[in-house]
């Protein structure tokens, strides 16, 4: 009959494999993970501090403890995060190769990748891309104001990121999930002539409609952004589109300027003396009293020194010939002219 207790019978150079023994790092890895009151970590102040060597090591100790390096202080901060936002590339090609997640949300729904949007950083963006394992880095996922990093990149109008946004494949024409706008239609509600063009060079579609039905001409138009309304039709937009309230673009105008253009007439040359009339002068003015304030700016051209009495008859239409053949027929020609 064997022994009750077979461990006790067994070699010696097994127990340590029975029984390991104490990490040797243990302590170090302990300190290493350890959050202070804010919720960060070592990792966290070494990435904010810029500490390449400490941030190594830090890696090092978390990967040897088994610890995930997505750990969040008390603002929902990742190190990854922190690496972004203090825009540090070189950082963020480490934590992304030692297995941080670039989908990682912080508290705003923020990806990585909007992060380097928001806060202009191209080089972030292009190091999380680089560093980044083929299918862990959707483009395409929205933050909690249902925009994706493409929206973030065209709002803060840093043409950089979103040329590399859209070489790396992400949807110019995705929509925010709150009011349906494509990027096309933030930059032209930003009066962003330039990120318009660069997305219409892209290839946007210039007739996206947003859930209203309305699409970018619509914004561009109803604001009177003339440059933008002259790209937007050159480009093929269709001012005939109709929105949920059955207004197409020309209906939304307000500027005769901008109405000229959707008319496929030339536009005016810009006044530098006049401004375009306002929308309520423009609408309240009828053709009836365009008539009436051009009558009243009639002179007798054969008497700069008229009596005040022949001046309203003037502007009542009153004043016959009287013998004055040459000059009631000029003035006939010229009522005639501006009625």
């Amino acid at each position: 009959m064997g022994s009750p207790f077979p461990l006790v019978n067994l070699p010696t150079p097994l127990y340590p494999m029975m029984c390991p023994m104490e990490h040797p790092l243990s302590a170090d890895i302990a300190m290493a993970t350890r959050a202070d009151e804010d919720g960060d970590t070592p990792l966290h102040i070494a990435v904010v501090q810029g500490n390449l060597p400490a941030v190594h090591r830090l890696v090092n100790l978390f990967q040897q403890g088994g610890r995930e390096l997505d750990i969040y202080n008390n603002l929902r901060q990742t190190p990854l995060h922190l690496a972004v936002i203090t825009t540090l590339p070189s950082v963020v090609r480490l934590l992304v190769t030692a297995g941080a997640s670039p989908m990682a949300l912080d508290r705003h729904g923020q990806t990585a990748a909007h992060l380097a949007c928001e806060h202009r950083s191209p080089t972030c963006l292009r190091a999380l891309l680089d560093s980044a394992a083929p299918g862990t880095l959707d483009l395409e996922a929205r933050n909690y104001d249902g925009l994706t990093a493409l929206h973030v990149a065209v709002n803060t109008e840093c043409q950089e990121t979103v040329q590399l946004l859209l070489e790396r494949g992400a949807d110019i024409d995705a929509v925010d999930i709150k009011s349906g706008r494509s990027p096309l239609i933030h930059a032209v509600e930003n009066n962003s002539l330039s990120m318009v063009q660069l997305l219409l060079q892209h290839g946007a579609n210039v007739n996206a409609q947003m859930y209203s039905g309305s699409s970018a001409l619509h914004s561009a138009s109803g604001r009177g952004l003339l440059p933008l309304v002259r790209t937007l039709v050159r480009s093929g937009a269709d001012s005939s589109l109709k929105n949920c309230h059955n207004d197409t673009p020309l209906m939304v105008a307000r500027s005769r300027r901008v109405i000229d253009i959707l008319r496929g007439k030339a536009a005016r040359p810009a006044s530098t003396s006049q401004p375009d009339p306002s929308p309520d002068r423009s609408a309240n003015t009828s053709p009836e009293s365009s008539s009436r304030l051009s009558s009243n700016e009639l002179v007798d051209p054969g008497n700069s020194h008229s009596p005040p009495h022949a001046t309203r008859q003037l502007r009542r239409g009153e004043v016959g010939c009287n013998g004055h053949g040459s000059r009631c027929k000029l003035l006939s020609i010229l009522v005639g002219f501006l009625l």
